[in-house]
């Protein structure tokens, strides 16, 4: 099934950047339509669902004070979904990850705001672990394993993992690597299913392992890094195609000012460990689509299922 999900992706790309290319200079900034009567701000499920939930309220009341206009956050149940809801207007803004903003600019001109900054870095690290009684000692003892990953269009937690297996260790697809493997739609996930030996091993962002510390305090003991892979774009604050420039840099400022707050730095972090914004053009995500050719990945086949 993921061969025929993830297959052909080099075409996908090529053929809808160079109608994005040929058909927009800029999504969120053509001012084609009114202001959207409420502002929908949609959030990747990274971690569990209803602690995103709780975390991002008050992001959406400073929102509504900045703006002067209703505000809502949600959180999609997978990543894909907040692309196509962007695609669909149903989603203004959102938080995507670099594949999800890669995919979101190519199928519906979706544009990059801002790029997170994390540790005074706008680029971050995959890593792959697996349980420290394994025996699992190189990438060449994962053939064979039962490998669990984030989703289908997670960066940290499929994309750039696979491309290491590929490069490294031989892998030609999941499917003839692997034993077994599942897609457990968020980095907690992940972890507690390599740490509950559910699986030998698994992919997401580093370091994921802290973010369920608490609950697990033996993790950083019982799962343990076997690869690190370095060099991701970092996430994305971005906008749908066609809303009003105008609100556009509203928005824009009102995330620049919220992450200079003290509550707005608490929340950042406990949301995704942001501790600020940068800049951002689509050019700085040119390398992820550079990965997703070379894996050969038929993101919009993904979409219309």
């Amino acid at each position: 099934m993921v061969k025929r999900v993830l297959r052909g992706l080099a075409l996908a790309l090529g053929l809808a950047l160079g109608l994005t290319a040929c058909g927009s200079s800029g999504g969120g900034g053509q001012g084609g339509e009114k202001p959207p009567e409420k502002l929908t701000v949609g959030f990747v499920p990274s971690s569990e669902a209803q602690k995103i939930g709780d975390t991002v309220k008050p992001i959406c009341a400073f929102l509504e004070k900045e703006l002067g206009m209703p505000a809502e956050c949600i959180v999609s149940t997978d990543y894909v979904g907040l692309v196509e809801a962007m695609g669909s207007r149903q989603v203004d803004v959102g938080f995507l990850n670099p594949l999800g903003y890669v995919l979101a600019h190519s199928e519906n001109g979706t544009e990059v705001l801002l790029k997170t900054v994390r540790r005074g870095s706008v680029t971050y690290n995959a890593q792959i672990v697996v349980r420290a009684d394994s025996g699992i000692k190189s990438l060449a003892d994962l053939r064979g394993k039962r490998f669990a990953f984030v989703d289908p269009a997670s960066t940290s937690g499929y994309l750039y993992p696979v491309y290491y297996l590929m490069k490294n260790a031989g892998l030609k697809t999941v499917d003839e690597f692997f034993s077994e493997i599942q897609f457990l739609t968020s980095h907690d996930n992940v972890i507690k299913a390599v740490y509950n030996g559910d699986f030998d091993a698994g992919a997401t962002f580093e370091d994921a392992r802290t973010r369920v510390e608490k609950e697990l305090p033996d993790v950083m003991e019982k799962v343990v890094v076997l690869a690190k892979v370095e060099g991701i774009p970092n996430d994305t604050i971005s906008v749908r195609q066609g809303l009003p420039a105008e609100l556009v840099a509203k928005i824009k400022d009102a995330f620049l000012k919220y992450a200079q707050t003290e509550e707005g730095k608490q929340v950042l972090f406990d949301l995704y460990q942001i501790d600020g914004f940068a800049e951002a053009k689509h050019e700085d995500y040119q390398p992820i689509e550079e990965v997703a050719r070379a894996m050969n990945i038929d993101l919009r086949e993904q979409l219309s299922k």
